[in-house]
């Protein structure tokens, strides 16, 4: 059992670590060729798009594994189709908001239409990663991932080479990348997503709100609120110049995040499944195996980082940044990550059990406790130390989040 969930566990992570170091490499590259002040905006507005990943998995994604677990064969069908119908729908929507929120960050109408369409294109592939998560097709969703990783890798090499209208240029390579990153998932799917579309989906997709989503949503949106309170109220009240140590030293640990992100999507359907089975505890064996992943991810991290910062800083941060304001930026975001993985095991399985209600919760408890803390933290200190206040959100939203599991699988 080990070595098999060790080969799916590589198997889940091998896109996404592609497609993150690609985007990780793009970031560096802007790090340098920007000034702080566009690289706040660069960083905000990438912070913002992947919020709305969050938005798409509780609409859209998380019920879909518990969905095509139950009914018949023609009733599981009807229901992708609806689920993939809305989320076509708000896609568009999507596209509009976005290049409104861009244009008045001060992007030119060019840079915020392609960012636009970037964030519009990216919640498709990320609805059709979660589908192929969700019908076993898992190779997909990696090779989806790789060729993301290749066009974004390519892109930021040839930016650092060029170096023109670069916020316009990471836009475009980064919706490149979303785009043939769809040409995976066959063209069956494609057609079905871009071809095949009915206005009635909406109204077929409320019982799927009524039941499932709603309460996912608010817990998304609140755990947004615990997760980057700082990052919108920074920007609110001091600007992307402010945010941008901020944003450099949160790039430091995206090892982690991506291994959170990638192994909750493949996990949480597998333990939707194993529960539809009546199989609980196989599931609960999953959450510990999926913990001690994360905690060995996290550990691997922070010797990179010691070693990083002993060595040679100066490989990632220009010199227009403050070391030790980067440092302790980075202290802080790993006690935040470390925290952050130690609950994202229990919240996967609350997904998995269709049990959004309890976690919505504990995210909205956890949610007051970061912006509060958080804004009196901006109030008396420098933009850096609102870190903490999302140390005691997250602590929060740890510890309620094994409570719920404690009372929804209680024997």
């Amino acid at each position: 059992m080990p070595f098999a969930s060790a080969a799916r566990y590589s198997l889940a992570i091998l896109g996404p670590i592609g497609s993150a170091g690609a985007q990780f490499a793009l970031s560096l590259v802007l790090l340098r060729v920007l000034d702080q002040g566009g690289f706040g905006r660069f960083s905000f507005l990438l912070v913002l798009s992947q919020f709305t990943w969050g938005i798409w998995t509780a609409l859209f994604c998380a019920p879909l594994p518990l969905l095509l677990s139950q009914g018949t064969g023609e009733t599981r069908d009807r229901t992708r189709r609806t689920i993939q119908n809305a989320s076509l729908i708000g896609a568009v929507v999507a596209l509009i908001l976005f290049g409104v929120v861009g244009m008045l960050l001060g992007e030119d109408f060019g840079a915020a239409a392609i960012f636009a369409a970037y964030a519009a294109m990216s919640l498709l592939r990320w609805f059709a990663r979660a589908h192929a998560y969700a019908i076993g097709a898992q190779v997909r969703t990696t090779i989806s991932d790789m060729v993301y990783a290749a066009t974004v890798l390519i892109g930021a090499g040839l930016l650092l080479v060029f170096k023109s209208d670069a916020l316009l240029s990471a836009w475009a390579i980064l919706f490149a990348g979303a785009t043939l990153g769809m040409i995976p998932f066959g063209r069956t799917y494609l057609r079905e997503q871009f071809l095949q579309v009915s206005p009635r989906a909406l109204a077929d997709y409320r019982p799927v709100w009524r039941e499932h989503s709603r309460w996912s949503l608010f817990g998304v949106a609140t755990t947004e609120a615990t997760a980057n309170a700082h990052t919108y109220f920074v920007i609110l009240l001091m600007g992307p110049t402010a945010f941008a140590p901020i944003a450099a030293s949160a790039l430091i640990i995206r090892p982690i995040n991506v291994a959170m992100n990638a192994l909750t999507e493949f996990e949480r359907a597998q333990m939707a499944r194993q529960i539809g089975a009546g199989r609980v505890d196989l599931a609960h064996r999953a959450a510990r195996f999926f913990r001690a992943a994360l905690a060995l991810v996290w550990l691997l991290t922070a010797v990179a980082i010691v070693a990083l910062f002993y060595r040679a800083p100066s490989l990632i941060f220009p010199p227009q940044y403050d070391i030790g304001v980067l440092v302790t930026g980075v202290t802080l975001w790993m006690l935040v990550s470390a925290i952050r993985a130690m609950r994202t095991p229990e919240s996967a399985l609350l997904q998995a059990a269709g049990a959004f209600q309890p976690l919505a919760r504990a995210s909205l408890w956890s949610s007051i406790v970061s912006i509060v803390a958080v804004l009196a933290l901006l109030m008396l200190g420098q933009p850096l130390w609102s870190i903490v206040g999302i140390l005691f959100g997250e602590a929060v939203f740890a510890a309620l989040t094994w409570r719920a599991v404690r009372v929804c699988f209680r024997p």
